[in-house]
């Protein structure tokens, strides 16, 4: 484990080293845990997978179709 002390610049911002940001990747999820906070991968998961088990009545827009799959 590598601890690392960084200071907020004068906007409130956090610069994270170039080797991090590879690791996350683009978004991260910031999680409050109280006393700390831990920055997370997000990483989508690949909904083609459940493409056979849901029945649609409609064909809808991709954007519609993806927004349920997430609520279920």
């Amino acid at each position: 484990m590598e601890v690392l002390v960084k200071r907020f610049d004068p906007q409130g911002r956090l610069l994270l080293p170039k080797e991090l940001r590879e690791k996350l990747g683009e978004e991260v999820m910031i999680v409050d845990l109280g006393d700390r906070v831990e920055l997370l991968p997000r990483k989508r998961a690949d909904l083609t997978r459940f493409f056979d088990s849901v029945e649609v009545d409609e064909l809808k827009e991709w954007e519609e179709l993806e927004g349920e799959l997430w609520e279920e």
